[in-house]
């Protein structure tokens, strides 16, 4: 673009061009930043709270090796969860480092006592992470803590008759803490990852902005707290006598990952975070039960959709060592990016309604000249309203697929499509059913079918309903009108009736959108006194 035979000043005005594009590639939105600083400031409370349990378990220890009763045993175990603790605690402070030289290089400035950086930047965590090496640093830091704490479990001194049942359960830690730096197969472009330090620190931090390289950290460290309450927890529990009393209880939801491409799985880990057997949580995401597994805590897989911040609720209830009954509510947001090769928006959401004209917003790296849409599934059309800017039309339920060819590669979107919900059946277009003064339905005049918290102006008519008045010390009236207005019949009954006889509409038939016929749920009226 800036080579050939042309001016010096052609040369400039197409340099400045692909400075702003490289720019325009590289904004983060606002709402993204927000959300990783969400998810960040729960990991840290969370944290906080692992760290208040873990607390109360080395007390019980120190009293535990006070008491003549059970000091032989304390003796043995309470050395063993010192040097874990020790172990725990200068990981979390390597890693506290790390997170401060990303935020200094991200210009960290203390505003009203707290810290400020540009949460937006794109350098920092490629620069520190990748090119210095020190994500490689964090990852084998990592792999070295799970192999220091669980070879301190092994070097404990314990009776002959209790070993198998002790390296059974070192057996297990091996599997279940949650140490794990788990790295995708493969990049949002399909090249694969690999399955070393490198692909770790590819896939978390590259080009990805400061703050969430600042999460992913957070992350790690409650890992390593929760690793360091599951052994100390083991530790005080071969002391045997000593009765463990939590104050406190945190029932914990997380996501093994805040920032992925469309595509990516995403695992979300829930349960309480006391791990006591006498809490039996019982755990929901996205309002199905998840059973527990043998660590006391549910897991569930989700497929990543379309570009944007989703959140997903997580409903947890457990029983307290007192008996009592709690339940928590989380709800852990994640952030799906848009790959810079080709994206595709949904104006509206993240379905394809039958009937209706369903706008999209389409962007790549090519430009919008060089970038094509297919489409197949769910009866499925494309139709172009402006650069960047088609219209999806769909005629069948299930599932379709867009797919965008920028020239270079073809990326598929997955979208549900689905029928415009009914309508709620009402007198008038406000009254939905009660008891309501004659006056007021005397002036009516007739049903309307009305679309209740809908994204799109979609429209219903109404083509036919039958009506039954009934007198409070009289024979029911039956009639039935086509179309939407009020007929004669009913306007005479509405003039003769009492205080608290009753008008009910039913059979209520309705054409949608898509041009189909439906039958909704009727309304029902009484008069007041």
């Amino acid at each position: 673009m800036a080579g050939g035979k042309i001016s010096p000043r052609q040369k400039m005005i197409n340099m400045m061009y692909l400075v702003l594009t490289a720019l325009l590639a590289m904004n983060v939105s606002k709402e993204v930043i927000n959300a990783f600083k969400n998810v960040d400031s729960s990991i840290n409370k969370t944290i906080k709270v692992l760290n208040d349990k873990n607390a109360s378990t080395y007390s019980a220890l120190e009293d535990a090796a006070a008491d003549p009763q059970t000091k032989e045993k304390a003796m043995i175990w309470k050395p063993i969860a010192g040097k874990i603790s020790s172990l725990s605690n200068t990981l979390i402070a390597d890693i506290d480092n790390y997170k401060m030289e990303i935020k200094k290089a991200s210009k960290l400035e203390i505003k009203d006592g707290e810290e400020v950086y540009k949460y937006d930047d794109l350098n920092s965590n490629t620069r520190i992470m990748i090119k210095n090496k020190k994500g490689e640093e964090i990852y084998s830091k990592v792999k070295k803590y799970k192999e220091d704490v669980i070879n301190v479990l092994k070097s404990a001194s314990v009776p002959e008759n209790m070993k198998a049942q002790h390296f059974a359960a070192i057996a297990n830690f091996e599997k279940s803490l949650p140490c794990e730096l788990i790295i995708p197969k493969k990049s949002s472009y399909g090249k694969p990852y690999p399955q070393n330090a490198e692909g770790w620190t590819q896939s978390s931090f590259y080009m990805t902005p400061a703050v969430a390289g600042i999460t992913v950290l957070s992350k790690i460290q409650n890992d390593v707290k929760s690793s360091e309450g599951m052994l100390s927890d083991y530790c005080i529990a071969q002391i045997g006598k000593v009765k463990i009393i939590y104050d406190k209880f945190a029932a914990v939801a997380s996501a093994n990952t805040t920032y992925c491409m469309p595509g990516e799985e995403i695992e979300i880990t829930a349960g309480v975070g006391a791990f006591n057997d006498q809490a039996k949580p019982s755990v929901t995401i996205n309002g199905g039960g998840v059973a527990l597994n043998t660590d006391g805590v549910a897991v569930k897989k989700i497929q990543a959709g379309g570009p944007g911040e989703y959140p997903i609720n997580v409903a947890i209830s457990f029983t307290t060592p007192a008996g009592e009954k709690k339940s928590v509510n989380k709800v852990i947001k994640y952030v799906v990016g848009q790959p810079s090769g080709a994206a595709l928006m949904l104006d509206k959401m993240n379905v394809f309604y039958i009937g209706l004209d369903n706008p999209v917003t389409v962007s790549s790296g090519t430009g919008d000249e060089k970038t094509k849409l297919s489409a197949s599934g769910g009866g499925v059309t494309l139709s172009k309203s402006a650069p960047g800017k088609y219209i999806v039309k769909a005629t069948t339920v299930g599932e379709a697929t867009i797919t965008i060819s920028d020239g270079k590669q073809n990326t598929p979107f997955k979208y549900r499509v689905k029928r415009v919900p009914d309508p709620v059946t009402t007198i008038g277009g406000t009254i939905k059913g009660g008891k309501i003064p004659k006056g007021t339905l005397q002036v009516q005049q007739g049903v309307k079918a009305v679309l209740e918290n809908f994204d799109f102006d979609a429209k219903f008519t109404v083509n036919s309903f039958e009506y039954t008045y009934v007198p409070k010390n009289g024979d029911p009236r039956e009639g039935r009108v086509t179309g939407d207005r009020f007929s004669s019949e009913w306007t005479s009954a509405v003039n003769a009736c009492k205080p608290n006889d009753v008008f009910m509409i039913e059979k209520v038939k309705v054409t949608g959108p898509d041009g189909s016929m439906r039958t909704i749920t009727g309304v029902s009226v009484q008069i007041k006194m």
